[in-house]
């Protein structure tokens, strides 16, 4: 797995510089401040911490029970 992740992370590195220059040039292009790139990607930011969750996290599609061990009984008529 070590040797797998070295040998392929130049690759992916290489991958995340191209899409780097590609996001610059299409900023470029479209005539883009940085302060509005900069608040693009701050409300990019926002959504994707809102709408993703890990997978520990999941919903509950309905309520659970509950268990309280340190509850204490009634005691016995």
């Amino acid at each position: 797995m070590v040797a797998g992740v070295l040998l392929v992370s130049p690759v992916l590195s290489f991958l995340m510089i191209i899409a780097a220059e590609m996001l610059i040039d299409l900023l470029m292009e479209a005539w883009t401040t940085a302060v509005c790139a900069i608040a693009i990607g701050g409300v990019g930011w926002v959504l994707f911490r809102r709408f993703w969750q890990p997978s520990s996290e999941k919903p509950q599609s309905r309520p659970g029970v509950i268990y309280d061990e340190g509850a204490i009984a009634a005691p016995p008529v």
